[in-house]
Formats: structure tokens, sequence, C-alpha cells
């Protein structure tokens, strides 16, 4: 689908798991980070379908630009886009294999790679997430960030890039998660891909060649600009 990463890789159709209840683990209380949609996210549309490069990158640079301003004020409009683009594609060429490598060889023990997803979650690392449907030619593919777990509903909190401003829930006692007009039956996740050398220098060369100053940010919007003086701060983070 055009909001959906859609790749004909044979190998991805038995490498994700089944939506379902197995992958609850009851006895642990419910946490996750500060992580916040209406700030630590992008404001463009996921249409192009850069979706991985949207989770991805929010995930960066919410653990390591804490004291800067939130993604949506760090960077214009036209610098996501070209932050998505060409991270996507870097996914695209370089990520995917090794993606399916990883998600194969810890299909066989399920409850054991959710308690590792969740132990990061748990302690206030967002961590990716990858959906699947599977078609009759290809595999249709979508990427979100989960930022908090709900043990006594068996929910995930996700920023989901089809969706700007809103949080979004995976049920994970359900068969299925929808997003837009795409309902994903088979979930992954991709540990390997969370800290990923090339990867990481790639959105960190990106930031810089992005992100906009504070003092700038400070002065769009004005409204921004006017709430700080007014509470007397030099413009936290948060």
């Amino acid at each position: 689908m055009r909001k959906s990463l859609v790749l004909r890789v044979a190998p991805l159709f038995a490498v994700l798991i089944a939506l379902s209840s197995s992958v609850a683990v009851p006895g642990i209380a419910g946490a996750g980070s500060d992580f916040c949609v209406k700030n630590d996210t992008f404001s463009i549309s996921n249409a192009p379908g850069y979706c991985f490069a949207m989770a991805a990158f929010a995930r960066w640079y919410y653990l390591t630009r804490r004291d800067d301003l939130p993604l949506k004020k760090a960077f214009t409009a036209a610098s996501q886009r070209a932050i998505a683009k060409e991270l996507q594609q870097f996914y695209s060429d370089s990520l995917v294999g090794l993606q399916a490598d990883y998600c194969n060889a810890h299909q066989a023990n399920q409850t054991e790679s959710f308690q590792r997803f969740l132990t990061g979650i748990l302690s206030g690392e967002p961590r990716i997430v990858l959906l699947m449907r599977k078609g009759i030619r290809r595999a249709t593919l979508h990427a979100v960030l989960a930022y908090g777990w709900i043990p006594e509903k068996n929910m995930l909190r996700v920023y989901d890039p089809n969706y700007r401003n809103e949080e979004r829930l995976i049920d994970l006692s359900r068969k299925k998660y929808s997003s837009l007009d795409v309902t994903y039956h088979a979930i992954c996740f991709p540990e390997g891909l969370q800290d990923h050398m090339a990867l990481t220098q790639r959105m960190e060369a990106l930031c810089q060649g992005h992100a906009v100053t504070r003092a700038s940010a400070l002065t769009t919007p004005a409204s921004y600009g006017l709430a700080l003086r007014k509470n007397g701060s030099t413009g936290p983070r948060r």
C-alpha cells in the first residue's frame, strides 16, 4: 500500500510471528518512556512510505538528543522529508536482509523475544516493531515505534507514522492490527536494527545536516517563543 513498505522478499513470509496473546508476560507492571507523540515524532505525512525511517529516527533522536529541541521543532518539514527519504532508502538497500535473518533466528521462542523487547520498553527505551500482511505475491510491511506497555490490557502504546499527533495501541490479544486501510496479522521485534552501527551513523549525519538551531527555533512560531518568555525559560526539551 502507499503508506507501507511493500516488499517482494519471500523469506520475510516466515520470519514474523503471529499477533496473539502468546506473547503476554503476566505479572509485569506497566511502564514506558515519556516519549510524546505530539512532540517527539515527525510532522510530515507518511504518504511516500517512509514508516521505518520515521520510526527509527524518532527513536534515535529521542534517546540521544534529550537536551535539544524535540524532533518536531528541531527540523523543518522539508528537512524531515529529506531525512525520511534518505533513511528509508538506506533501510531498503542495506537492512532488510539483516532484519529477516534476525527474526528468523529468534522466531522459535516468541516469549523470549518479546521479553527482551519488553525489557527495553520498561527501561524507558522505545523499540521498533515491524508488522506484516502476507499477500499472494508480496509482503506488505509497516513499521511503528512502541514506547509503552499496558499489561492488564496486553497492549503496546505505539507511534504509527500513518497517524500524526495520535497515540495508537496494538492489542496483542487480538490477531490483527489495522493502520489506515491495511490490516496486519504478524509481528516482529527487530532487535538487530535498534542500534545498528551503520544506521546510527547515517542518522547522526542526517541530524547534523538538517537540524535547525535552538535560537532560530525559538522565534518560529512566535507563540512558542512568547510562551517561553512568559515562563522565564530558555527552551527546555519537554
